[in-house]
């Protein structure tokens, strides 16, 4: 065993023999032969490590794992002991795949580094730094333990205090990037828990990065490691504060507006390499001069074209060598006997169960439920690069033996591995949103509160949307909770992120436009004081539009709301014509519209502002006549529920419109349904919606019968000609119109007007409505009830219609 542990200082003799093969073109030489190997080792690298990703996908794994297990394959453990891979990766090529390796290593640390958000720091909170603090130095105590465990067990007289340094900073640390992958795979990457756990990993991987500091320079000059280490420090702090303005100067003064060329990338990808030799020559590792060197680099639209043109072609080619430089290191052979493998499964389990159950514990000091706590504990099990990279220059260094290397690989393997498993397991969707029911306006009872998602894109939205917000508080039995969304769009590499505003303190955070953001907030946390019945959370989210839906629906299903509010796109001009002011939002639309966990209404403001600005002497908005246009289905059922709230408030009168179909209706052919919507727009299923929308109109009139404010009345139409002009003869009798999207719904008085839509998002009643052929110049309000990809919502649909009584006036 002793003799075992000493292969990684030993060194390999082998002769360069040069073949005469295929050489019909030139002579052959040993360039040739070299590139020949280095070109079967890349194309089986790269096959084996995307084979392996995509066979583990549904397991939600992320992609360091198969790139581990790769490796693992292509050394000793595997295939390696074959004589056919033996000749693809010769003892001869070492040197080159780990100069290839370590080469993508730098690159990958670079853009690690590009992507760090100093600024978010700022942001993290006393509760993820205390169970991110206890989580990287409680498992720390356990994992120096474990280390002295297996030295004893394997009876090695090598272990040293070197290789419990490294083995505890590998073991206990945090890697936020597979943490990032996780998370978005499990679809927690949004939610509470999610940034809890993201906000920890960042000062995880301080503490790491901070420790690498310390513990290379001892590991590489031993009892004179000072000189090293001031060197080391005394760059960092140079490069922070001298080196990245200067960068940022440079980068502005040549780059003209925001024009990059590709010498740019050149000249940034030399200096990667040049930092890397500076921090190897004063005696740290080159893997943290590319860290650093990605840390100043400005991450604006630079960034985003440097992680364009080089992350795949660094984490698709270069990477996988270094996987492959640490299964070849790896040999679990060398773990011999049962005792072996029984201190192995014991220092892993020790080490998974330090994480768990020391981020539980503390997370009982914050109030965090028992469940959650288990789960921010599996997430802190997320191991990253940076850990091999550690672990490897402890081999470098001779401060493990091949058998302690090989079980800190296969412990992160493991502990890697498990975490998408167990928290879905833990924690999966159906645990996790096992009460949240109330996702459409219908579902509302009088002693619930309604939770609306508020979106906001500029300051031009906010009169709108909180004039709408004003007449949602109904007739007050039911409170009002509005989670105003100021949505922000950031560019390059700089970090999304979810800001939760404090009323009572200022944004410690660098936004882009804080005047805008001031502006919000201000008009929000008056409309609060001005609605007893309102409580109101402002929020701001920094994401590119790429993702931003992806931020909005998962904030909406954390907040559990029922209803999510966007502006259109496009906005009103004096003439009343409309105009593309802000087309960038309109992608973002169309995804939440498709994707959204709850309801869905899109503002289009044609008039709510001024409205809003007519008050009486009580301070209270004057009448506004708004219409519900009911056609049938699931979202105008939706649309009605949310036009019967607002009718509860003193400045709404509600006109009800339903369009009935006359005599001569022209139904529709099934089979042409079926051609065009699908098999599910059946007859059936339209007599069965036509059902519903009877109940649920004959309990709205026996409800409202009374009511002064509230006029019902029909209107019998025979095709959706009949409709358009139906319409057109109200004119501009309405300051608002409410509709439902109608998207699910077939009816034969709409049927083929959705083929002209200009804005399929609105639905063919809204889009006519905002056309410019139109006559009618108000507001619109399009309403989406929640699709839960099934039919029994439709039937618990008339279950709850005795929980609406309560809107009786």
């Amino acid at each position: 065993m002793a003799v075992s542990g000493l292969l990684n200082r030993t060194g390999t003799c082998y002769v360069e023999n040069v073949l005469d093969k295929h050489n019909i073109w030139r002579d052959p030489g040993p360039p040739r032969l070299s590139v020949s190997v280095f070109l079967k080792q890349v194309g089986l690298a790269v096959f084996m490590s995307n084979v392996l990703f995509l066979a583990l996908r549904p397991l939600r794994q992320p992609r360091i794992i198969s790139e581990i297990l790769c490796g693992l394959l292509l050394g000793p453990t595997a295939f390696l002991n074959f004589p056919y891979f033996k000749k693809i990766f010769p003892e001869r090529s070492y040197v080159k795949v780990e100069t290839v390796g370590y080469l993508g290593l730098m690159y990958h640390l670079f853009l690690v580094g590009l992507r760090f958000d100093p600024s978010a720091l700022v942001l993290i909170g006393k509760k993820a730094t205390s169970i991110a603090l206890a989580a990287f130095f409680l498992p720390g105590i356990i994992g120096i333990s474990t280390f002295y465990v297996v030295t004893s067990s394997s009876g090695s007289s090598d272990a040293n205090g070197l290789g419990g340094m490294f083995w505890v900073v590998a073991l206990t640390f945090t890697g936020s990037p597979v943490l990032a992958e996780i998370l978005a795979s499990v679809k927690l990457l949004h939610s509470d828990i999610g940034r809890t756990a993201m906000a920890t990993a960042v000062v995880s991987d301080v503490c790491a990065w901070v420790l690498v500091i310390l513990v290379i320079p001892i590991s590489l000059e031993g009892g004179s490691f000072y000189y090293p280490l001031l060197t080391t420090a005394g760059f960092v702090l140079a490069c922070l504060f001298g080196v990245r303005p200067a960068l940022a100067w440079a980068i502005r003064k040549t780059s003209g507006e925001g024009h990059y060329s590709d010498r740019y990338v050149v000249l940034i990808l030399m200096g990667v390499s040049a930092f890397g030799l500076i921090t190897d020559v004063i005696g740290t590792h080159a893997m943290v001069g590319a860290f650093v060197f990605g840390l100043i680099l400005p991450n604006g639209e630079l960034g985003s074209r440097l992680v364009l043109k080089i992350e795949e072609y660094v984490d698709g080619i270069l990477l996988p060598f270094f996987y492959v430089v640490c299964g070849v290191r790896v040999n679990l052979w060398e773990i011999r006997g049962v005792g072996s493998w029984a201190v192995t499964v014991f220092v892993i389990c020790l080490g998974w169960m330090a994480k768990v159950l020391s981020t539980l514990g503390i997370s009982t000091f914050f109030n965090i439920q028992p469940r959650e706590g288990v789960v921010l504990g599996l997430l802190m099990n997320c191991k990253s690069l940076l850990g091999l990279a550690l672990l490897d220059v402890a081999w470098d260094k001779g401060a493990l033996t091949v058998q302690q290397y090989s079980i800190m690989v296969l412990a992160f393997l493991i502990m890697t591995a498990s975490v998408s498993p167990l928290i879905h397991l833990v924690y999966g969707p159906t645990k996790r949103f096992m009460n949240y029911t109330l996702r459409s306006v219908q579902a509302i009872g009088s002693n619930t509160d309604f939770r609306v998602l508020s979106c906001i894109y500029s300051t031009r939205h906010i009169t709108p949307i909180i004039n709408l917000l004003e007449v949602s508080t109904g007739n007050m039995h039911s409170r009002l909770a509005v989670f105003g969304l100021h949505l922000v769009e950031v560019t390059g590499c700089a970090s999304a992120m979810l800001i939760i505003h404090d009323p009572h303190r200022p944004s410690r955070v660098n936004l882009p436009d804080h005047a805008q953001s001031d502006h919000i907030k201000k008009s929000l946390e008056d409309f609060e004081y001005q609605n007893r019945s309102a409580s109101v959370q402002f929020l701001t989210i920094l994401s590119p539009y790429e993702s931003m839906c992806e931020d909005v629906c998962g904030l909406a299903e954390d907040k559990r709301v029922s209803l999510i509010i966007l502006p259109f796109h496009r906005r009103s001009m004096t003439s009343g014509a409309m105009e593309d002011a802000e087309p960038a939002f309109r992608p973002v639309n169309q995804s939440v519209l498709e994707n959204a966990p709850c309801s869905v209404a899109l503002l289009v403001d044609r008039g709510l502002a001024a409205a809003a600005m007519r008050r009486t002497e009580s301070n209270r908005a004057m009448a506004n006549r708004a219409a519900m246009l009911f056609i049938g289905g699931h979202d105008d059922r939706e649309a009605l529920a949310y036009a019967w709230r607002m009718a509860g408030h003193r400045s709404i009168n509600l006109t009800v419109v339903r369009f009935l179909p006359g005599s001569d209706v022209v139904n529709i052919d099934p089979m042409e349904l079926q051609e065009r919507h699908g098999i599910l727009t059946i007859v059936s299923d339209i007599e069965r919606q036509r059902r519903l929308d009877d109940v649920y109109i004959t309990e709205f009139r026996r409800s409202n019968s009374s009511n002064d404010s509230i006029t019902y009345r029909e209107v019998t139409v025979n095709n959706g000609d009949g409709t358009v002009a139906a319409i057109r003869e109200m004119g501009r009798e309405f300051d608002l119109y409410i509709v439902g999207r109608s998207e699910r719904s077939i009816s034969p008085l709409t049927f083929g007007l959705a083929e002209w839509s200009e804005y399929p998002e609105l639905g063919a009643i809204g889009d006519i409505l905002v056309s410019s052929s139109f006559s009618v110049h108000a507001s619109v309000l399009v309403v989406q009830q929640y699709d839960p990809k099934s039919t029994a919502a439709d039937e618990d649909g008339i279950g709850i219609l005795d929980s609406m009584a309560y809107f009786k006036k």
